[in-house]
């Protein structure tokens, strides 16, 4: 085996003409450790949907795989697995998924270019701390290799009801706080997605959206990041009424998935939607006179992982 930090592994890959590197890497994860959200920038335009499909295929720690622009979105569960990699059939997987006090151990393995993939493309990429590489690979090779990232732990967060019919836009306003966050805290911003709510409830802004956000924070900083995270959205909401819901497991519970859904298609009762709130632990914060805005931000929760059903069809 022969560990390469994010520097070393960079200078392997310029001496090789025909690797090009993944842009970044993160992994989230929540205090039960039994899942991790890994994030990864391909170099492509595009990314791979080859990668998605094959590593759902090869591998049992793949739980979901998406592919948003060209960044591939894996939930995995930690563990181990013998991978019975064959060409063109299961070329590829994950192997081994371990949450190690501050890091997490991701280990890749594939055939041919695959396994150049699992090998070094990865280790130059932002997030990385280091590579174990077990088997180079190349041409028709084996590539096996571990990628170590420090673990962050995963901070959802549902917005709603920040604008008036004169100014401001809660997607808006959202993104420019998390930039912030990234600039200011050192947050990775993981995801944003803006959900179209039931447009005919009595109470609402013009277009009825909320917003709900995905953050990768450093252990022992949620409060710190929270706090922050209210402070700046306060200096960019307008409507008296904006009400913020935080989430920080993995699992999205079934109660608030049922929420959302109901949320884009009917007027719900604010009693009902306090009971879900009771039962899951969401913490909700409200930032202005009334709470206009707590459905909507607690029903966002449910689409950081289905924003293809963000707006309902």
């Amino acid at each position: 085996m022969k560990t390469l930090t994010r520097q070393d592994a960079a200078k392997r890959c310029e001496r090789i003409p025909w690797v090009t590197p993944y842009e970044r890497i993160a992994t989230l994860t929540d205090g039960e450790e039994e899942k991790v959200l890994l994030f990864e920038d391909h170099p492509t335009p595009t990314g791979s949907q080859w990668v998605i499909d094959q590593y759902s295929r090869t591998s049992p720690l793949v739980l979901r795989a998406t592919r948003e622009g060209k960044r591939h979105v894996f939930l995995l569960r930690t563990g181990r697995a013998e991978l019975e990699l064959e060409p063109g059939i299961r070329p590829a997987g994950v192997e081994a998924v371990e949450v190690d006090g501050d890091e997490v151990r991701v280990t890749h393995a594939g055939l041919a270019g695959a396994g150049v993939g699992a090998a070094l493309a990865r280790g130059p990429a932002r997030g990385v701390l280091r590579i174990e590489v077990h088997e180079e690979g190349g041409g028709a090779k084996l590539g096996r290799a571990t990628v170590v990232t420090p673990r962050l732990s995963r901070l959802v967060i549902g917005v709603d009801d920040t604008d008036t019919e004169e100014e401001g836009a809660t997607w808006s306003a959202v993104d420019a706080v998390c930039k912030r966050l990234e600039s200011e805290h050192g947050i990775f911003y993981a995801r944003h997605v803006t959900v179209q709510l039931y447009p005919r409830v009595p109470n609402r802004t013009t277009n009825c959206a909320a917003t709900v956000v995905e953050l990768g924070v450093e252990p022992g900083r949620i409060e710190e990041v929270k706090e922050a995270f209210l402070e700046f959205l306060g200096e960019v909401a307008y409507s008296g009424s904006t009400c913020v819901a935080f989430w920080e497991s993995v699992d999205i519970p079934s109660d608030i998935l049922r929420l959302g859904e109901r949320a884009q298609r009917e007027v719900l009762d604010p009693a009902e939607v306090d009971e879900v709130i009771e039962r899951t632990d969401v913490e909700v914060v409200s930032l202005g006179k009334d709470e206009c805005g707590r459905i909507g931000a607690v029903a966002a929760l449910a689409f950081i992982d289905r924003h293809d059903h963000a707006v309902p069809k």
